[in-house]
């Protein structure tokens, strides 16, 4: 075998189809919400706060006039937010305005938080009030001239490290509520999201309208969505599950999304039955947290969950909460070749992700991409076969960008095999990169951070096993001295990590780490040992 392979999964469908190429952005499709069902309500946060399709418009363009006004033009901005009613129509006026959205993870802090927004070029930022405190503690800014704050907790500054500060209700009420400006080209950049990505520090994906615009109009059509549907999720909107699979599928449907600003395994099931969910996502380890800790369910209409990785205990939750488990799917931030399908392939192991979507070429490479033969493991790398139908690269990286799509395909860092009908089958992932409670934690990042510390040599940090399936994050440190405090180190990083990345395991090391001739330490070594050692320090695990 020589060549990529073509896939035979789903066509592109209805939603993905409904406009020509060119005008296939998520402004179009709001566009069309808002004079078709106005008065139809698009988001619900917490069960309270509601948006129809014609007041997110409204506000969408809102903001769109305020940044045009106040900034003089399209930029870069991000939206430093949790789960909140304000998010998506501030996600699409950036775009109204001809602006980049680039959402940031709610959980981030001190030099990691600004390197992103310096790495952005980001000019403005909207931010929950809880959250501004975090932007008042950074040593800078960058480039951004203009913070709008939504719900502010008291008294705003009129300005942080330079930036004027506003209050958003404020800022947006007096503006226009018709278009600021033409909608945009399929082909023009509309949103930068951040991820840990293939391997090393966090990574701006680069997303063309169009890729936008498919993420979600192929799980709606996959899914067979319509108006009836209502959508739910707990995971945050910063990330591509809640936008793009629950908040982006229910405009296309126009339908009902559900978010909630946090998650509660006792009052979970209690959410979805009142409100009359049909379908949601969540992550295999709150679907076991769900099985260990929920009550029973009252009576529901949600038909199905997509949950990846399969559960433990999978068989056991799909019977005592009386829904179906989606499990066969795959995608990362960077593409979305495996729509999730609606009913599952029968007869398949839990390793199977199934056939890519029909404009995908895909196929399972050695280290010289050589594509290999049914059954043998190599990298998943994948590419469409329609313009803009997958990221475009890495923002402000060329280096980055060149190795993770050389050879003209995406290079999923993760491993997998093809078997003979062409379905793909998942074995693990190859990069140096943590999986968490549904986060990508970049090791590298972690460990930038932990080596600052004046007591620090060096460190390692690594994934291990979690009770309830993907990681858990261990350090191993080797100190100045052997009176090295390691709960008071841990206490130093919460104070400078997301509670995603915080250890849940410290070892401290009386000497060097085993290193490779090259001088890369030798993380399977160190993982050898497990952690049920008393050498090993555990502390609370991190929660969401």
């Amino acid at each position: 075998m020589s060549e990529l392979l073509r896939g035979r999964g789903a066509e592109l469908g209805a939603y993905a189809t409904r406009f020509p190429i060119e005008h296939r952005t998520m402004l179009h499709v709001l566009d069309a919400q808002a004079r078709e069902r106005p008065n139809a309500t698009w988001i619900v946060v917490d069960g309270e706060q509601r948006l129809t399709f014609a007041d997110a418009q409204a506000e969408a363009h809102r903001v769109g006039h305020a940044l045009l006004e106040d900034l003089g033009g399209a930029c870069n901005v991000g939206l430093f937010m949790r789960n909140q009613i304000e998010f998506m129509p501030a996600f699409y006026g950036i775009q109204a305005a001809g602006g980049v959205a680039v959402p940031l993870n709610a959980d981030s802090r001190g030099l990691l938080l600004q390197k992103v927004i310096e790495r952005a070029d980001l000019r403005a930022i909207v931010v929950r009030g809880d959250q501004l405190e975090r932007l008042q503690e950074l040593d800078g800014l960058g480039a951004v001239e203009l913070i709008a704050v939504t719900e502010p907790a008291g008294p705003l500054p009129e300005a942080v490290h330079g930036a004027r500060v506003v209050e958003y209700r404020a800022w947006i009420a007096d503006r226009s509520d018709e278009r600021p400006r033409e909608l945009p080209d399929s082909s023009d950049v509309a949103l930068i999201q951040f991820t840990s990505g293939t391997t090393g520090n966090s990574k701006g994906v680069v997303y063309p309208h169009h890729f936008l615009f498919l993420y979600s109009a192929i799980v709606s059509d996959a899914q067979g969505h319509t108006s009836d549907d209502v959508l739910t999720t707990p995971l945050p909107l910063f990330h591509v599950a809640a936008l793009h699979i629950i908040c982006n599928s229910a405009l296309h449907a126009g339908c009902v999304a559900h978010l909630k600003s946090r998650f509660s395994a006792r009052a979970y099931w209690d959410e979805v039955a009142a409100d009359g969910a049909t379908f949601g996502i969540i992550l295999g380890t709150l679907a076991a947290i769900l099985n260990r800790s929920a009550g029973e369910a009252p009576p529901h209409r949600l038909r199905a969950l997509f949950c990846v990785p399969f559960p433990p205990g999978g068989e056991e939750f799909e019977q005592r909460f009386r829904v179906k488990l989606l499990w066969q799917g795959y995608g990362m931030t960077e593409v979305y070749p495996h729509p999730m399908p609606r009913e599952l392939e029968p007869g398949q192991a839990y390793d199977t992700i199934g056939h890519p979507a029909r404009w995908i070429e895909f196929g399972a490479v050695d280290e010289h991409d050589r594509v290999l033969p049914p059954g043998v493991p190599g990298e998943l790398v994948y590419r469409p076969r329609i313009p803009d139908a997958m990221a475009r690269g890495y923002y402000n990286d060329a280096e980055a960008t060149a190795t993770a799509f050389r050879n003209f395909m995406f290079h999923t860092g993760d491993l997998g095999f093809v078997d003979e009908e062409g379905r793909v089958h998942f074995s693990g992932r190859s990069q140096d990169r943590i999986r968490r409670r549904g986060e990508n934690v970049s090791a590298t990042e972690l460990e930038y951070i932990a080596a600052q510390h004046e007591d620090v040599v060096e460190c390692a940090a690594y994934g291990v096993p979690g009770e309830l399936g993907e990681h858990e994050v261990k350090l191993d440190v080797y100190p100045r001295n052997a009176q090295f405090d390691v709960r008071a180190y841990h206490e130093w990083l919460e104070a400078r990590l997301p509670r995603f990345m915080v250890p849940r395991y410290i070892e401290v090391h009386p000497g060097e780490l085993p290193k490779t001739p090259s001088q890369k330490v030798q993380k399977f070594k160190l993982a050898e040992s497990g952690v049920d050692r008393p050498e090993v320090v555990e502390f609370a695990p991190a929660r969401r």
